[in-house]
Parts: structure tokens; sequence; C-alpha cells
């Protein structure tokens, strides 16, 4: 409802809609938009764009590992180009069916994800509330982060076409979850660590 309520004031009255779809134990909402698909020059334009960025990355000798990312993120939208550049009307996904699929994955990381960091958080040497609360900030953080991802999903789908949806989505979607989760957990331990290093009796558990 949010997501529908931020994107509505973007456009005419009628073009979002939400419905409502089965989803585990309950009926879940989602944002409908419109299908849209990119001129012909705009896939050729993205088509070349993609491949020339495969050619050359893999030449540059620094930073190889952001190079491969790129790469990556490369054929995928090479792919997306050819998809739309041969056969537009073929592309079996629309805007809500994306929608769809990034809401059921994102409830799945917020049942999830407090098994995780409980399991992950079990044999640190700390009380158990500031587990809790870091378990919390983690999933609300999550939920205010991952709203805000979907809005602009959502956006740039609606405004730029489907061409970018298999980018957004393996780039900047769900997946990339796990990197703040660990991210966060990692900072945690951390700070943890720092503060109890002199207590050789604390750390036991370990050896």
């Amino acid at each position: 409802m949010i997501a529908k309520t931020v994107l509505s004031s973007y456009y005419p009255l009628g073009t979002i809609s939400v419905i409502e779809q089965p989803f585990l134990w309950k009926n879940i909402f989602i944002v409908s938009l419109p299908k849209k698909n990119p001129s012909a020059l705009i896939s050729v334009i993205n088509l070349i764009i993609s491949s020339g960025l495969i050619i050359v990355l893999p030449r540059i000798k620094k930073f190889k590992l952001i190079a491969i990312y790129f790469i990556f993120l490369a054929s995928i939208q090479m792919f997306s180009a050819l998809f739309f550049t041969f056969s537009p009307s073929e592309f079996p996904y629309s805007a809500t069916e994306f929608s769809e699929f990034y809401i059921k994955s994102e409830i799945s990381i917020w049942i999830f994800m407090p098994l995780i960091l409980s399991m992950a958080l079990m044999l640190l040497p700390a009380p158990f509330l500031p587990k809790l609360m870091l378990i919390l900030f983690a999933l609300l953080y999550s939920f205010l982060f991952g709203t805000l991802r979907y809005i602009i999903f959502l956006f740039i789908i609606h405004e730029f076409s489907s061409l970018y949806m298999a980018l957004l989505f393996f780039a900047f979607g769900p997946l990339i979850d796990f990197v703040y989760i660990v991210g966060i957990y990692s900072f945690y331990s951390s700070r943890l660590a720092e503060s109890l290093k002199s207590s050789e009796a604390v750390w036991k558990w370990s050896y």
C-alpha cells in the first residue's frame, strides 16, 4: 500500500492498482502495473553497450573483481537486449509478475532472516537483549530498504520498460540482501570481540 500511494502520485488515476495473491498461509498484496516494452532502437543501443562492456572489461588489469561483477551485469543486460531486439512480444514476464516475485522473495527473506541470525548469534558470548535488538534492527532495515527499492524498481520498469527487469533483480534485488545481513552480523561480532578481547575466559567457547 505504501508503494501504491507513492507511485500513484506520478501516474494518472487507474494506472496503478493493488491485487491480492495467495502466498504461504495467507494472501499478500502486490502493486500491479501495465507492461511496457522498449523500442527497437533502445534495445539495440543496450545490446551494443552491454556487448562492448563484455569485450572491454576483461582487458582491465586493475580492480579485477569489480570488472568481473560488471561483466556479469553486462551479460544479463545483453541477453535481455537480445530478447527484446529479436522477439519482444514473447517476453514471458510482466511488471505485475515481477512485482509479485519481488514481494514473495522479500517476505521469504523476512521469515528466514531471524532464524539465520539467531543461529549465527547463538554462540556469541553476549546477553540476549543485544542479540534480539540486532535481529529487530536487521528486520527493520530490511523492511525499509526493501520497500524503497520496490518503489524505485517499479518506477524504473514502468518508466523505462521491462528491458531492465532482469538487471534490477539480479544486480540490486533481494539477492543483495544477504550482503547487508552479513555486514550487520560482522559489524556486531567485531565490536563484541573488541570489547571482550582482554577476557580470555569469555572466549573459551571458541576452542
